[in-house]
């Protein structure tokens, strides 16, 4: 008789956790993994995303003189269309021509994707190992292009980081690279779009380690600015090479007790960037209570009350960065800056929120601006210094509050004004508005997306051996089980037969019954015989659920006397086991492979030191 046939069952329920990868050649994946291999790719990355960064800036400029007649209609605010002659008030149906095209297109290729970008690939890189689907790029580049040229108000940072991401993405699955190395160019391709966008390397580079990463490392700061750098070189060409914010003048503080203005403008701001980041999920919460439809016809229905309030305040359609720059001017008196304010916050918030396709990174820059300037000007008869740098200094401020990161703050600011002489004012109000971020909020404006649907970028879990991984990632199919209505005697003979020590048993229907081990027959054949029931004895109940974590999984094991711990499904059928002895080994070799990775972050000389060492005490 076959006792594995007649004794052993294997349930058809059994899923497979383990897939099968391309691996490119060893010598390509070799080259593509080393110092000299990743320079290689962070420069390719960075031109590429570089390219991309011109292209979308042309889409936009592109879609923008085709349905209002000017590629930036706020300088010609609340004009006719430039060549159809239409009246003014066509200006309410582009942003729904514009959602007509792009909301089918987001809804159909990346359902679910809606709102800004940057949370999105902060949880790609930290969460899923850097993998980011390849049309996320294509459907970001659509439809952030006719969001922004049609008149949303938005960033171009939070497609473009996205774009980049995704581009990023694609090489290195492409090259077969590892789960580590894929985060990292990610992060190049991230560096890259700011970079690009704002001709800004150095703050790109920041912003890779500070918010996509979450980490500050030397090496890794090394090869983003590698892809920074040639992002922004290859983007001089095709755009002029000059301030994104150029200032006609240079801006310095003529006074000591200007510092406590500028203090002033800090608080004032900072309190203005947490409002925004607070005010794009409360305007969120409101479309989602109100809006019951079709998902790909909400950015269509908010786009209609979008283009009526761009009817009566023309001056805050696009992206905005040319009524950011006449702000910092001086053009406007205060009441018009706080309506300014208020309005790009409103307007942004609702953009967003509605379904399209842009950041938070301008808009939250033109609220800061804005705040700054409303100070600046309010404390004019007491300040020797120009009004223009409390603008400024409330764009770093306000950033640094909803982002809580610092240095990208002090260096986007400063490279995109190229202020270099408000280095020091500029790290004060950044300190001040971090600070007080710190104290009111739990989440920046990026991270409090993800939080609301329950994800989170620092678990402590993560940090662990094994993880957060479960026992459906644990478990080995498929699994052997035996039938309840045998004997002792076939019981241990099949035990024999599978290799295992202990294992499930169920019944006609396949449900769970318990478990019993090669010591529990053994004990109960002597007291009963082989012929008795295996129904009869007392089996372990012990189990696991396929989402218990690691801790629970050893501690049933550590109860119980099985070595095999059965993992059970919703209909109490065996999905699988969990060996013990698989476990240890697998905290083995997390455990060198780490200890191995730290090696490699050391020199040269060190490694020889240590390998010298290890054999002179062998």
């Amino acid at each position: 008789m076959d006792l594995s046939a007649s004794y052993l069952r294997q349930p058809c329920s059994a899923r497979q956790t383990e897939t099968m990868g391309k691996k490119p050649s060893g010598r390509a994946n070799s080259f593509a993994t080393s110092r000299a291999g990743l320079t290689v790719l962070a420069i390719i990355i960075g031109a590429i995303v570089g390219l991309v960064a011109v292209g979308f800036y042309y889409l936009i400029a592109g879609w923008s003189y085709l349905v209002t007649g000017y590629s930036d209609y706020p300088v010609h605010a609340g004009a006719p269309h430039g060549f159809l002659g239409l009246a003014p008030a066509f200006i309410i149906a582009v942003p729904v021509l514009s959602a007509l095209l792009y909301g089918p297109v987001v809804e159909y290729f990346t359902p679910g994707s809606r709102g800004h970008a940057v949370p999105e690939v902060m949880f790609a890189v930290r969460r899923k190992g850097g993998r980011i689907p390849g049309r996320t790029a294509l459907v970001k580049l659509f439809a952030a292009s006719l969001t922004l040229g049609g008149g949303g108000n938005a960033g171009r940072e939070g497609p473009i980081v996205m774009i980049g991401a995704a581009i990023s993405s694609g090489i290195g699955t492409r090259l077969g690279l590892s789960k580590q190395r894929l985060m990292f160019l990610c992060a190049c391709g991230a560096a890259a779009g700011i970079a690009a966008t704002f001709n800004a390397p150095l703050a790109g580079a920041c912003f890779a380690l500070e918010v996509i990463l979450g980490t500050l490392s030397a090496e890794d700061f090394v090869f983003i600015v590698f892809a920074s750098v040639s992002a922004s070189l290859v983007s001089q060409q095709f755009l002029p090479d000059r301030a994104s914010v150029p200032l006609s003048q240079s801006l310095d503080l003529f006074s000591q007790s200007d510092y406590l203005l500028v203090a002033a403008a800090a608080l004032v701001a900072t309190l203005a960037g947490i409002g925004f980041s607070k005010l794009i999920y409360l305007v969120w919460d409101g479309i989602d209570l109100v809006y019951h439809w079709n998902a790909w016809f909400r950015p269509v229905a908010g786009s209609l009350l979008l283009g009526v309030f761009l009817y009566f305040f023309p001056l805050l359609y696009g992206t905005g960065e040319s009524v950011q720059l006449r702000v910092l001017s001086g053009d406007f008196p205060v009441w018009m800056i706080i309506a300014l304010l208020l309005g790009r916050a409103v307007s942004a918030a609702f953009t967003i929120s509605m379904g399209g396709a842009g950041g938070v990174f301008g808009p939250t820059l033109f609220v800061g601006a804005c705040a700054g300037m409303a100070v600046g000007q309010l404390v004019q008869p007491w300040s020797a210094s120009s009004t223009a740098i409390y603008g400024v200094i409330g764009m770093g401020a306000a950033f640094a509050a909803a982002s809580r990161a610092p240095l990208t703050a002090v260096f986007i600011i400063i490279e995109m004004t190229r202020q270099y002489s408000l280095i020091l004012p500029m790290m004060l109000a950044v300190a001040i508005a971090t600070g007080i971020s710190l104290f009111m909020t739990r989440s920046t404006i990026y991270t409090q997306k993800l939080h609301r649907r329950g994800d989170r970028l620092s678990d402590p879990v993560s940090a662990t051996l094994l993880g957060t991984s479960t026992a459906a990632d644990l478990m080995h199919q498929p699994p052997q089980v035996l039938s309840a209505d045998i004997t002792l005697g076939q019981a241990e003979k099949a035990l024999e037969t599978s290799g295992e020590v202990s294992l499930a048993i169920v019944d006609a229907q396949g449900i769970f019954q318990g478990s019993v081990s090669a010591l529990l027959l053994h004990e109960e054949i002597e007291k009963r015989g082989e012929d008795a029931p295996l129904s009869e004895i007392r089996l372990v109940s012990a189990f696991c659920s396929p989402a218990e974590l690691p801790s629970q999984i050893l501690k049933e094991l550590a109860q119980s006397s099985l070595s095999n711990l059965p993992v059970v499904g919703r209909s109490q059928e065996v999905l699988g086991y969990v060996r013990g002895r698989d476990l240890i080994v697998k905290l083995y070799r997390q455990q060198t492979r780490a200890l191995n990775q730290r090696d490699l972050g050391d020199s040269l000389g060190s490694r020889i030191r240590k390998r010298w060492t290890h054999y002179r005490h062998r």
